[in-house]
């Protein structure tokens, strides 16, 4: 999660000082013919306090899997990082 956050052309530490969570999904395959489907596994962080001062807690993995039919051919890999800006956001990702 270090590496991905650091990456020179990455997002800016100004964004990641407001965000409450941060989740990095790096390599995301999504491939199709006819029938698709996507999958990939990173990482969710989150501080808490009211001001943020908590440090960064312990981290959860998670999984983004997909699945599409119809007129479709190819693949891709994605990395994904993924900013929650308020607490409304990371609250329901971590109750469900």
């Amino acid at each position: 999660m270090k590496e991905t956050l650091n990456i020179s052309e990455g997002v800016p530490q100004e964004l990641i000082d407001k965000a409450y969570c941060v989740v990095v999904l790096p390599s995301v395959v999504k491939g199709a013919f006819i029938v698709g489907g996507s999958y990939g596994r990173g990482v969710l962080t989150c501080r808490g306090g009211a001001d943020m001062s908590v440090a960064w807690g312990a981290p959860m993995m998670m999984a983004l899997e997909g699945a599409s039919v119809g007129f479709q051919i190819g693949g891709k890999a994605t990395d994904f990082v993924l900013l929650m800006m308020n607490d409304r956001s990371a609250k329901g990702v971590l109750t469900g």
